[in-house]
């Protein structure tokens, strides 16, 4: 059996977010700037339970202790209301792939990635993956080429204007893809592919899903996302940022 991978670049607009959107994408993302929500961690935390406090007290780093405690808190207002549940209803659970899900709602699918000072929520009516990635032009990505990219995707990087860029891209669509289908990163992740275009490969690398509709695009000059989808969305032509609960 094979499966199709399509994809593609798409915008991310910067208008203003309550401006309605034509029909229904059955994805909504979130962006989250870490750095600008410091100040409301004390307020953030009482939404957690004490397994997730206990999770966050184990971080080394306040950095990551604080970065858990924002986007775990806001995972979970936002499915509260996605759901019209009470956020002291959302309980986040893992299934035997280590992907959370939520046992109330098991048809309600959400995905978490984040770098540095920015963090991203994607909440879908089907299985759903992001990734998201600072475009770190320090790193010697070309020792870790032949693990991750085959040959064609390779030469993508090397002919490119801008080789930083396009190593992220490929990678963060990567991610997003393994995070869709609850995969995990393995040996077999240079074997998918993921370059602009539609692409044939066994679907026993993508958990025997049929099709993958995967979208990059920049959340600033210095971080790229990618979504991941297991159903086409044909009006999908840019990424509008949602504005988060106040």
């Amino acid at each position: 059996m094979y499966s199709t991978i399509l994809c593609r670049t798409i915008e991310c607009l910067t208008r203003d977010p309550s401006q309605n959107r034509k029909g229904d994408p059955g994805v909504t993302i979130y962006k989250i700037e870490l750095l600008k929500l410091q100040e409301t961690i004390p307020d953030l935390t009482r939404f957690l339970s004490d397994s997730e406090c206990q999770r966050a007290n184990r971080y080394h780093f306040i950095k990551d202790k604080n970065r858990f405690i924002i986007c775990r808190a806001l995972l979970k207002l936002l499915l509260a209301e996605y759901t019209a549940l009470d956020i002291s209803q959302i309980s986040i659970e893992v299934d035997a792939h280590k992907k959370p899900y939520l046992p109330s709602h098991p048809s309600v699918y959400f995905n978490v990635s984040h770098s540095l000072d920015y963090a991203i929520i994607a909440i879908a009516e089907n299985p759903v993956g992001v990734d998201l990635e600072y475009i770190n032009k320090e790193f010697n990505y070309k020792e870790i080429l032949p693990n991750v990219y085959h040959q064609k995707e390779m030469d993508e990087i090397e002919i490119s204007k801008d080789k930083y860029l396009t190593f992220y891209k490929l990678w963060t669509r990567k991610e997003a893809v393994v995070k869709a289908i609850g995969k995990g990163i393995d040996n077999d992740l240079y074997k998918i592919s993921v370059i602009d275009g539609s692409h044939t490969i066994p679907s026993s690398l993508v958990c025997n899903q049929k099709n993958l509709y995967v979208f990059s695009f920049m959340v600033n000059h210095n971080y790229i996302g990618a979504l991941a989808l297991t159903v086409p969305i044909n009006n999908l032509d840019d990424i509008l940022f949602q504005p988060l609960p106040r």
